[in-house]
């Protein structure tokens, strides 16, 4: 009796000293814990900033739909319903370019003085160094071209609509220089999903004022390190499958984009893909507005990458923080460089906004930034003369859907900014 009373006097002086030091540990954890993840964050805040900003996305992305579904869900729907409406209140819709002299009949196709009755039939008979004419209509088979030095033009509305050759694209290039004008192409899908409306096999290609929308991909070309893309006054719109299509996909040479509209890219696909030793886009508009794209410019691998005279707009539902990505699966090639000139640029998207995203180097890569006028809520890393502003109104921009107008360099029939 005596040795139970002794352990509970010694059980009760003991306890409240046992849960005094329980509960300094427990402060002690928690603060230690508190201080250790907090350093953890802020290290891999620095090292890389994208991949942070897309996981901290991706987090509270997760949470939204967990604690209100419908609404993330109503969200998303609501931006893809004005997805058309803010494209037409800043653009004309596109329009085709005059019937060539003499005027071909519809649905037919010309070499020389001989017309054809399908683009097979024709494709079989060209020769290198030769024009094919396509007269108007809505064409539903695929056009491969395997010559040389080839012009294709079409003649007043030319549709190539939901069709592909060899499980690719509409138009399938595989000869040397050859170039395309005044043609439109849409609902293009393949099994692999990643349906072009122009695969590019060979070397050398020049677009003039196409069209080119509302399928998986816009153009997707191989690798060759000697091919050269020259687009001008051509519009790209509503691209992209799933993340791995997008607007423009090129897998290497070098890539020229002037007086263009890439515009609202889909299905979280960016705009540009470029994997070109030298990427130049020069007075075009690059514009995601209400959809639900990924990055507006891509550049994976590196190499000299120009931008000037243009106007980039990230807008609020786009699903990647980053407007430009640069070298993010490895740096390629021997001259790497960022070159930014007299752009406008609104970052506004509804989360985090980066206008860069740049591989970490040993070196730090040549980034020039002149005469920017850059919209941004985040802060904005560029050295050099450049303008930033926390909104479009500290700015004099008008408020959104609207884009600022390029100039009189910018194609009518590609449409204008309507600012």
């Amino acid at each position: 009796m005596r040795l139970h009373l002794t352990c509970l006097n010694l059980t009760s002086l003991l306890m409240p000293k046992l849960l005094d030091i329980l509960r300094r540990w427990t402060v002690y954890y928690l603060l230690g814990s508190g201080i250790a993840i907090n350093l953890l964050l802020m290290a891999a805040y620095s090292y890389d900033r994208e991949a942070f900003a897309s996981a901290y996305d991706r987090l509270m992305l997760a949470i939204r739909q967990t604690t209100a579904p419908n609404t993330l869900l109503a969200e998303q729907a609501r931006w893809r319903q004005r997805l058309d409406a803010d494209i037409a209140t800043n653009f004309a819709p596109w329009q085709s370019l005059p019937e060539t002299t003499p005027p071909i009949a519809a649905n037919r196709i010309k070499i020389g003085d001989k017309l054809y009755f399908t683009l097979a039939a024709a494709s079989a008979d060209l020769e290198d160094q030769q024009t094919l004419l396509i007269g108007p209509g809505v064409y539903r088979e695929a056009l491969v071209l395997n010559q040389n030095h080839i012009h294709v033009i079409g003649s007043g509305r030319v549709v190539l609509d939901g069709i592909s050759a060899e499980g690719k694209a509409a138009i399938l290039t595989k000869g040397l220089d050859i170039s395309i004008s005044n043609i439109e192409c849409k609902n293009i899908a393949v099994p692999d999903q990643n349906g072009a409306c122009l695969r590019s096999e060979g070397l050398g290609l020049q677009l003039n004022h196409v069209y080119f929308h509302d399928a998986e991909q816009g153009i997707l070309s191989d690798n060759k390190p000697q091919q050269t893309i020259h687009i001008t006054d051509s519009r790209f719109e509503k691209l992209g499958k799933d993340g791995r299509a997008h607007g423009l996909y090129i897998g290497g040479g070098e890539l020229l984009i002037e007086d263009s509209l890439m515009l609202a890219a889909v299905s979280q696909g960016h705009e540009i893909k470029s994997r070109a030793r030298k990427t130049t886009i020069r007075h075009s508009i690059i514009a995601s507005l209400a959809a639900e794209d990924s990055r507006l410019i891509d550049i994976p691998n590196g190499g000299e990458l120009l931008i000037e005279d243009s106007v980039l707009e990230k807008g609020p539902p786009s699903a990647n923080s980053g407007a430009i990505g640069y070298g993010l699966e490895g740096l390629s090639y021997l001259d790497n460089s960022i070159t930014l000139k007299r752009n406008a640029i609104i970052l506004e998207r509804t989360g985090h906004n980066l206008l860069l995203s740049v591989v970490q180097t040993d070196k730090p890569l040549p980034i020039v930034g002149i005469g920017n006028a850059t919209v941004s809520k985040d802060a904005v890393e560029l050295d050099g003369l450049n303008w930033l502003y926390p909104d479009r109104a500290a700015a004099k921009m008008a408020d959104y859907p609207l884009l600022p107008k390029l100039g009189t360099r910018q194609g009518q029939n590609s449409g204008r900014a309507g600012q």
